[in-house]
């Protein structure tokens, strides 16, 4: 069960030594992922290892199943998938549990987060080898591991890699303080010019306010964005249409819902803008997360109402860090004019 920070290559810690202990029978290893982007994310990393004996697939709803039934015929080593396609999969006896050596969760606290305890828990009876199981997060509640420690038969491993500072350090964090709400958008704009971020991931608590904050910057006057939204609204396809346009720089502005804030392994994102306070203080932590991977420096900034203040300092607490108050003051002050903190 093992700890560390998000963005810090907890990907690689549990394939490589799994490939490396491969007897290449079917079924081997099965790696439980909460979101279809992260599963897919694993997937590619198996696949850059470049190893043509590894035979991987990834499995997951919203796309035909006959294919993966047919994939899944002509022989897999390793299944990274979601916990509701691989009990449909298991039902329908195309998937078989009698070979596994390895059972990864990956981002356990996320699995609960989306109400994944239930399903996990039944395919973990369904598994009646003798497996090791493996846990990998950024942040691990109490019920995950009372669930470690009863399917571990209490006898298992705890690596904390993050006790130092659970958040990114590289990452520089802020944030303004809006008075009141009708003033946020007016803000974030102004944010925006004086940050010029060049790759820009913005989060939102809700569909509605991605789909509000997206009309409202592509009409918005001298902000230069390419700007697309990704939430569950869209379909698969879609989703990986958008992401692909993320990442090659065809869209340099993502605004996300939760969904998008796992599993987005993508390379030099600026900064990530959290346009909503999240509610719960792990959720900021898997934001930011999204900048400053692999050591690279990054800027990550919230927009917090009087009345969200609350949510903030949870979250200071929960990383042992302050996050620094920035202000935007009017360029006329030093010629006498009052001050004004949302300027």
């Amino acid at each position: 069960m093992a700890q560390a920070k998000t963005g810090s290559g907890k990907t690689l810690a549990f394939v490589l030594p799994i490939i490396e202990r491969l007897k290449y029978v079917n079924n081997e290893a099965l790696i439980l992922a909460p979101t279809r982007e992260l599963a897919k994310q694993i997937n590619s990393v198996i696949k850059e290892l470049g190893d043509p004996r590894v035979k991987s697939m990834t499995i997951y709803g919203g796309v035909s199943i006959s294919n993966q039934i047919r994939k899944l015929h002509e022989g897999v080593n390793i299944i990274i998938g979601t916990p509701g396609r691989i009990i449909d999969l298991y039902k329908r006896r195309e998937l078989k549990f009698h070979n596994i050596r390895f059972v990864v969760l990956d981002e356990g606290d996320r699995l609960w987060d989306m109400g994944f305890a239930p399903d996990v828990q039944y395919i973990l009876n369904q598994i009646k080898t003798d497996y090791q199981f493996l846990l990998f997060s950024a942040t691990l509640y109490s019920d995950i591991r009372e669930m470690v420690k009863k399917f571990s038969k209490n006898k298992f491993e705890f690596l904390n890699l993050s006790r130092d500072s659970i958040t990114v350090g590289s990452t520089k964090q802020f944030y303004y303080m809006i008075e009141r709400f009708e003033e946020k958008f007016k803000t974030f704009l102004k944010i925006l010019r004086r940050e010029k971020p060049e790759h820009t991931l913005v989060f939102v608590n809700t569909k509605k306010t991605a789909t509000w904050l997206n009309n409202k910057l592509r009409s918005a006057r001298g902000i230069n964005f390419r700007v697309q939204v990704i939430s569950g609204d869209l379909s698969q396809a879609q989703r990986e249409k958008v992401l692909l346009d993320f990442r090659n720089h065809k869209i340099n502005m993502l605004i996300a819902t939760d969904v998008a804030a796992r599993g987005l392994d993508i390379d030099n994102i600026s900064h990530v803008f959290n346009y909503d306070v999240p509610k719960f203080p792990d959720v900021y932590v898997h934001r930011i997360g999204r900048t400053s991977r692999m050591s690279k420096k990054g800027v990550a900034i919230t927009l917090c109402l009087k009345d969200e203040y609350e949510y903030l300092c949870h979250i200071e607490g929960l990383i042992d860090k302050e996050i620094k108050q920035k202000e935007l003051y009017q360029p006329q002050q030093e010629e006498g004019r009052y001050h004004n903190p949302f300027y």
